[in-house]
């Protein structure tokens, strides 16, 4: 039974993930017009939720390597979206802080997935849409639980 469950819920979520960007948020539109893929708006929404983190921080965070991340934080930085600082403690250490233009970009990006979420839902009834929430809240606290574990 419990196999079975898991192989419906991997078919599901395959499917589902495309859903979601392609029909539901169509966040390719945002990033086009922005310059800015997914990634770049994941750094900046995890540094509005943090002070300043290091690269190796970040990196954990958001589950991209080194190498991988430096040329997403440059960009930012490109764009005055990020500010590197070195650390005053150990001058080996340079910390990544959003700017005031990085916080305006997020804002912008969550206005945006928030009249793109309320455009595709005006068709659901409140009890719909309280329903909708909640499952999705279940599910960010069971999958961050399992990787906390």
């Amino acid at each position: 039974m419990r196999n079975e469950a898991i192989h419906q819920l991997m078919y599901d979520a395959l499917e589902l993930m495309p859903l979601l960007n392609k029909r539901f948020l169509r966040e390719e539109e945002l990033f086009k017009s922005e310059g800015l893929y997914p990634s770049h708006i994941q750094i900046l929404l995890l540094l509005t939720n943090n002070k300043q983190m290091t690269m190796s921080e970040i990196s954990r965070e958001i589950h991209v390597i080194n190498s991988n991340l430096t040329p997403l934080v440059d960009k930012l930085i490109k764009l005055n979206y990020l500010k590197r600082q070195p650390s005053k403690k150990d001058r080996r250490v340079v910390h990544i802080s959003i700017t005031t233009a990085g916080k305006k970009q997020v804002e912008k990006h969550r206005a945006y997935v928030e009249a793109m979420l309320s455009e595709k839902l005006e068709n659901l009834s409140d009890e719909k849409v309280a329903e909708l929430q909640h499952h999705v809240t279940e599910m960010l606290a069971i999958v961050n639980a399992s990787f906390d574990a």
